[in-house]
């Protein structure tokens, strides 16, 4: 009796393992211009897709990539693109693989959505020195968390004027940027994530303690 149980549950068993590991295709529709989504281990963000899920469907941030697509700033693109899902992804990786399966439509046009309504703003403190030129810009805090860390962070900080002494308190937002001088490069590689100021919130003259040797 045990045996014939164990005959009938087995395709059972196989069928729900297959089912987690099939694939499933949808219509992608590409917004012409670029969001940005964080990175999940650290601080940081990445250019990311924008993309509209089926015709009435909310946009939303996809950082990508989608294999057999190259995005041009622009044009917005409707795919259809097959799923897969990764079984086991690197921790601050997708679970998903996407693959351009047809291109539907091409159009040149504007971005029917702000880029900008992706892009959160982000409160950080700013040490009174620069970290190391060749490592990064300055050594910053995040405020998100309750016990911030001093770290390491890598970009310029557009319209922050920052002066050695003073400890500042900003609110800042990532952007994604085209840059028309790298056009001849394949998708991310002609865009970047620059940071703006939004609000300087204090600016202190002090020196920042706990800073990394």
């Amino acid at each position: 009796m045990k045996k014939w149980l164990l005959l009938l549950m087995t395709p059972l068993v196989l069928g729900a393992c297959d089912k987690d590991d099939t694939s499933r295709t949808e219509i992608w529709t590409i917004a012409p211009e670029k969001g940005v989504a964080g990175i999940t281990m650290g601080f940081g963000y990445i250019p990311a897709y924008i993309v509209q899920k089926g015709a009435n469907a909310s946009w939303e941030i996809v950082p990508g990539p989608i294999e057999g697509f190259s995005f041009e700033e622009g044009w917005q693109t409707t795919l259809r693109v097959r799923i897969d899902r990764i079984a086991n992804p690197p921790a601050d990786g997708s679970s998903e693989r996407y693959t351009m399966e047809e291109q539907l439509a091409r159009t040149e046009t504007t971005s029917p959505v702000d880029p900008l309504t992706f892009s959160p703003e982000l409160e950080i403190r700013v040490a009174s020195r620069r970290a190391d030129a060749q490592i990064a810009a300055y050594w910053i805090q995040d405020l998100r968390y309750d016990t911030p860390q001093w770290q390491a962070f890598p970009s310029e900080i557009e319209g922050f004027d920052f002066k050695p002494g003073h400890e500042y308190r900003l609110r800042i937002q990532p952007v994604a940027v085209y840059d028309e001088a790298k056009s001849d490069r394949i998708d991310n590689d002609s865009w970047s994530v620059k940071y703006r100021l939004r609000e300087l919130l204090s600016d202190e003259v002090k020196e920042s303690e706990g800073l990394p040797e």
